[in-house]
């Protein structure tokens, strides 16, 4: 008896006699659950192919939006190269012009006429004249020589940025019209 009962457990699995019109009712049921499923997964592609191009989109305006930065920060750096440049120019000009007035003071004839009154050495005033006139000489173009290289220095600095400046333009462009 023992044993009839023990094989009849065995061939239910959870003890209890299933009648067989359930069965028959869970597989439409099952099928009706995998068509939603199969209609869910269907919705969830489409929204995830539109959200990938929202993504797309939205990095491109960003894209363009760190160019649009990018070029705002290097036309203004090309502008403060452009005043600089202007200010060595003018300081270069400054200098040029203290270099001809030594330069002047340096003839012969003009130091040959220097005011020496009074002096009991008149020669030792014009060599002293003379020094100083070629130090300060000396001074200048060493200032001048700086400010030359200050100047190449500026110039392809300002070439670079403008170089990039194209580059970023028509980046930028063509990123807002691909």
């Amino acid at each position: 008896m023992k044993s009839i009962l023990f094989a009849s457990l065995l061939l239910v699995p959870n003890g209890f006699a299933q009648e067989p019109s359930a069965a028959k009712v869970a597989a439409p049921a099952e099928k009706s659950n995998q068509v939603e499923l199969r209609k869910t997964v269907k919705q969830l592609k489409t929204e995830n192919e539109r959200l990938r191009a929202r993504i797309s989109e939205l990095e491109r305006k960003l894209q363009g939006v760190s160019l649009r930065d990018h070029l705002t920060q290097e036309e203004q750096r090309a502008e403060n190269l452009q005043s600089q440049l202007v200010n060595v120019a003018a300081q270069e000009a400054n200098l040029q012009a203290q270099m001809d007035q030594v330069d002047e003071q340096l003839r012969p004839a003009n130091i040959d006429n220097l005011p020496v009154y009074g002096s009991l050495r008149p020669e030792e005033v014009r060599e002293s004249a003379r020094r100083r006139l070629t130090n300060d000489k000396l001074r200048i173009q060493g200032q001048l020589d700086v400010i030359s290289q200050s100047k190449t220095r500026l110039q392809s600095s300002l070439s670079v940025s403008d170089l990039l400046i194209q580059n970023l333009r028509m980046q930028l462009q063509s990123s807002l019209h691909p």
